[in-house]
């Protein structure tokens, strides 16, 4: 019960957060610009960053359909059909999904429903934890970004988030601990411009990159490594 309690005070806490968090700049108030805004272009030819450009992530409109959300986003990029960029699509995958809403004590959406949904309608999905912090996680998503792979992940942001590693800036490369991870994000609610995309410190996102609340246990480094099942798709992006 004392656990319950816990996870009760932190999604408390989460929603006061979800209530007050947008930042976006469009509202014509003079602010302080903390956030540089992100410019794909400039991501997409610069010759130390990897990055899938075009994938740009559709926001969630619940502030328990993260994992919805990106798998609308994910059939958006590989264009394909039925799968509307609207809150009536978002609430149909939710329900394809299981995803639980806030009335539930394990709100949001497992890992295994995430493959098993990919599963039924057209990727192939690889579903992998790693415990050992040896960073071969990190390593693991740099490939992939570097092969124009999308690849989805669930980490303790907000008491449990999923997104979508779309690019690694490897900066000075002689450092790693100054390296940013950019993620496609359903809840752009962190910086001064809500256009879908948001940024971590990489070795700071690895040690944040763990889930002790919502599924019974604590499990490190989820990711799905997601490719269509038609190869055609696959090819155009």
């Amino acid at each position: 019960m004392e656990n319950m309690s816990i996870v009760a005070s932190i999604v408390l806490v989460s929603l006061l957060f979800f209530s007050s968090a947008c930042s976006c700049r469009e509202n014509g108030i003079n602010e302080i610009e903390w956030f540089p805004k992100i410019d794909p272009a400039i991501l997409s030819s610069s010759s130390n960053i990897d990055f899938i450009s075009g994938l740009r992530s559709y926001q969630q409109t619940t502030d328990y359909t993260c994992g919805p959300a990106v798998l609308l986003s994910l059939a958006g990029f590989y264009g394909f059909p039925d799968f509307e960029q609207d809150a009536q699509t978002e609430m149909r995958i939710a329900g394809e999904l299981g995803t639980r809403d806030l009335n539930s004590s394990l709100p949001g959406t497992k890992p295994q429903e995430m493959v098993d949904w990919l599963l039924r309608n057209g990727f192939n999905a690889s579903l992998e934890f790693e415990d050992r912090g040896d960073g071969s996680a990190l390593r693991h998503l740099q490939d992939n970004i570097r092969q124009g792979i999308p690849t989805l992940v669930e980490w303790i942001d907000l008491s449990g988030h999923w997104a979508i590693a779309v690019g690694y800036d490897y900066r000075n490369v002689s450092d790693p601990w100054d390296d940013v991870l950019i993620l496609a994000d359903p809840y752009d609610r962190y910086d001064d411009y809500c256009d879908g995309y948001s940024f971590v410190n990489s070795n700071r996102f690895y040690w944040m990159w763990f889930d002790a609340l919502y599924f019974g246990n604590t499990t490190w480094r989820t990711m799905i490594t997601v490719q269509p099942k038609n190869e055609e798709i696959a090819k155009t992006e």
